[in-house]
């Protein structure tokens, strides 16, 4: 009976403490997105485009952000010209690697997508001319931080 009584009372506690899910302040139909903890570049794998016409650009990036400890998957060219520094490309799921990665490309944007399901993939552009140390890109990340939260979506941690 003791037994039954202390099931009751936990299964109670479980389904009473209001710290089980942070999604429950998420608007119905809103993605869930993970901002935190900041994953380390050895967890983030990206895609390295060139958008630009300057040969071998990608691959000079991609050994740059494997020497922060980024994990490159793939190199190639751009299906279009881009005139920036970078362009960071990413989805729910990579949130806060994607917030990170940003933060290697001086003056770079960033491009979320509710529907991107793929790694994350940066297009070199014209005005690229060397991915940030990693002392910098924490500074500017510290600067910056995750900001605000794209359109549809709510934060669970």
């Amino acid at each position: 009976m003791l037994a039954l009584v202390a099931g009751l009372a936990t299964y109670w506690a479980i389904q009473n403490d209001s710290q089980v899910s942070a999604s429950s302040s998420c608007e119905p139909g809103a993605i869930e997105i993970k901002t935190a903890p900041i994953p380390k570049p050895e967890e983030i794998e990206v895609v390295v485009l060139n958008g630009t016409d300057r040969s071998g650009l990608a691959d000079q990036a991609a050994a740059q952000l494997e020497d922060r400890g980024f994990v490159v998957v793939e190199t190639g060219d751009a299906e279009e010209a881009y005139d920036g520094t970078a362009l960071v490309f990413f989805g729910p799921d990579q949130y806060a690697a994607g917030i990170h990665t940003h933060a290697y490309f001086y003056q770079g944007h960033q491009s979320f997508d509710l529907d991107w399901d793929k790694p994350i993939t940066i297009i070199l552009g014209d005005d690229f001319a060397e991915v940030r140390s990693a002392s910098d890109a924490r500074q500017s990340f510290a600067q910056g931080g995750i900001g605000q939260l794209p359109k549809g979506t709510c934060t669970v941690e």
